[in-house]
């Protein structure tokens, strides 16, 4: 659009003019030699495709005579652009160094490139590059100045956004509390925000592998190195954990991952990465490690003083039965009804405390005694406790009935604990007067795993029609010495069902149990039917 009162511009007069002018250049410069057409015709050609504006001074630099092209764009008469009114439609800002770079192409008859912003006829100003060049004359002074002003305004506006987004870019990154840097495909370390030198006390601007190595542990450093180095050479990415030294000299855990920037051809342009300050994990970590370490050794103190109290005090008791035994052989001819009440006292004790021990060693050695996982066939483990129970199933009029069971990966032996706790415990507690009938089911169902994938699992119940509970006390009878009715009522020491939670915990399954009072109950315990490869290598005794 031209602004009003501009002289009107015929689209290709000025081009042409300068075409012109060059020719006559070149006339003069050849004399007429051939060829000198074709290079005329190369040289018209090149004017009409890249000129935006294009223009002309005098031997020393001023504008003279039409200059249709110049005044379409800026809207300037001749009156206003001769001599060097050209500069009023230049940028303030712009016109004082643009005036000293072209006086000084003037003095040395030099060409000349520069950009500014250039105000357009309706008042907006946009960049321009700026091409000016001499036309030397044959006696080899300048006959002419001849220009071309480009339009770069979208160039611009590109590298001041990206200048904004990078200079946002460096804000953002300066704010995180994370260490963030940069580095070229090479590996070499050219950009590191803020954090990086607050924790490291290094000199701002520092750049290079240099400037990363020796702030790792020296006991680290050797693995970063050659880890970067591989993944440089792979183009993976770069992951790892090492300790950095801080400004006061003390060394942090670090994990430093960085990921490569590739261009849409997959060549990689840049490597990005980061440093997460973990020492306080790699600490509690740390702590776990040696506080695991004192448990096992515990433990282990806590087995061993389990078995030397065991030993020492089976012995006193043995002898406190033996006395007691004695003493009413020899004496029950002498002792009234008192005396021989107080002897089976001391007997029924000694035996309660014996069989009290007993349980304590079974299961404080629970874990020593685990044997490694394999197929167990639950078939043939009920119908040997069921053998076992024999003579209470007689005794009790009892009756065990025993589906169809499926073969596991287990302990056996402790799987045999299991059922003979949870079948004995039904004959227990079973209603006076009433044959106790025990149920034996299992099925299968399947359930998520930690990773939410679905896993085979048995479900084993045990179920009677004794006495029951209240469902208050679930959580209570699976803990050790927990009983729920009096040792006149019931015998046992209340460690059974507590062995029975660690066999199932063990297993890698659960165990819990349905009741109402008077009306039985079923004790239910999920199992995988395959374990995990971490649990059988536990059980191996493998680390």
């Amino acid at each position: 659009m031209i602004a009003p009162g501009a002289p009107r511009v015929e689209p290709r007069s000025e081009t042409v003019r300068i075409a012109q002018r060059g020719r006559d250049a070149i006339d003069e410069s050849h004399d007429g030699a051939t060829g000198h057409g074709a290079q005329l015709d190369r040289y018209g050609s090149l004017v009409l495709a890249i000129a935006q504006v294009v223009w002309t001074h005098n031997p020393e630099g001023e504008m003279v005579g039409e200059q249709p092209s110049w005044a379409a764009y800026t809207g300037q008469t001749q009156a206003q652009y001769e001599n060097r009114g050209w500069l009023d439609a230049v940028h303030p800002d712009d016109r004082a160094t643009n005036a000293a770079q072209f006086q000084h192409a003037v003095a040395t008859q030099t060409p000349c490139e520069l950009e500014h912003r250039l105000r357009r006829h309706d008042g907006e100003y946009r960049y321009f590059s700026v091409r000016t060049v001499p036309i030397i004359a044959a006696d080899g002074t300048v006959r002419e100045w001849a220009g071309i002003h480009t339009d770069i305004t979208e160039r611009k506006l590109i590298e001041r956004a990206l200048r904004d987004g990078e200079s946002r870019l460096r804000e953002l990154s300066d704010s995180m509390p994370q260490i963030v840097w940069g580095a070229r495909p090479d590996g070499a370390f050219d950009y590191a925000n803020r954090r990086w030198f607050d924790c490291t006390g290094r000199p701002i601007g520092i750049g290079g592998d240099d400037s990363w190595t020796d702030v790792v542990h020296a006991d680290d450093q050797a693995q970063a190195v050659e880890e970067w180095q591989t993944a440089l050479k792979s183009g993976n990415a770069y992951e790892i954990e090492c300790r950095l030294k801080n400004a006061d000299g003390d060394y942090r855990w670090h994990v430093t991952r960085a990921l490569p920037v590739r261009d849409p051809t997959g060549m990689i342009t840049r490597w990005v990465g980061t440093c997460t300050d973990i020492d306080v994990r790699k600490r509690k970590e740390e702590d776990l490690r040696n506080s695991a370490a004192l448990l096992v050794q515990s433990n282990s103190e806590l087995e061993a003083l389990a078995l030397v109290a065991a030993h020492d005090l089976q012995e006193p008791l043995r002898k406190i039965q033996s006395f007691a035994s004695r003493m009413r052989d020899e004496q029950s001819a002498t002792l009234n009804g008192d005396g021989l009440d107080s002897l089976d006292r001391i007997q029924n004790a000694a035996t309660r405390m014996r069989t009290l021990v007993n349980d304590l060693l079974e299961f404080s050695q629970f874990s020593a005694k685990s044997k490694p996982f394999v197929q167990v066939d639950l078939n043939e483990v009920a119908a040997g406790v069921v053998a076992d129970l024999e003579v209470r199933l007689h005794e009790t009029g009892a009756r065990i009935e025993v589906g169809i069971l499926p073969t596991i990966e287990s302990d056996r032996l402790q799987m045999r604990q299991l059922l003979q706790n949870l079948i004995g415990n039904a004959l227990k507690f079973h209603r006076k007067g009433e044959s106790p009938i025990v149920r034996v089911a299992a099925e299968m169902i399947d359930t998520p795993d930690a990773q939410d994938r679905t896993v085979q699992t048995f479900r084993l119940s045990v179920a009677d029609n004794g006495i029951g509970f209240d469902e208050r006390y679930l959580s209570r009878i699976f803990k050790i010495f927990q009983r729920l009715h009096g040792r006149g009522e019931y015998e046992g020491t209340g460690i059974g069902l507590a062995i029975c939670r660690k066999i199932a915990e063990r297993h890698g399954g659960t165990i819990t149990a349905k009741s109402k009072p008077g009306d039985g109950a079923a004790f239910i315990v999920t199992l995988p039917s395959a374990q995990r490869r971490q649990a059988r290598e536990a059980s191996s005794g493998k680390s």
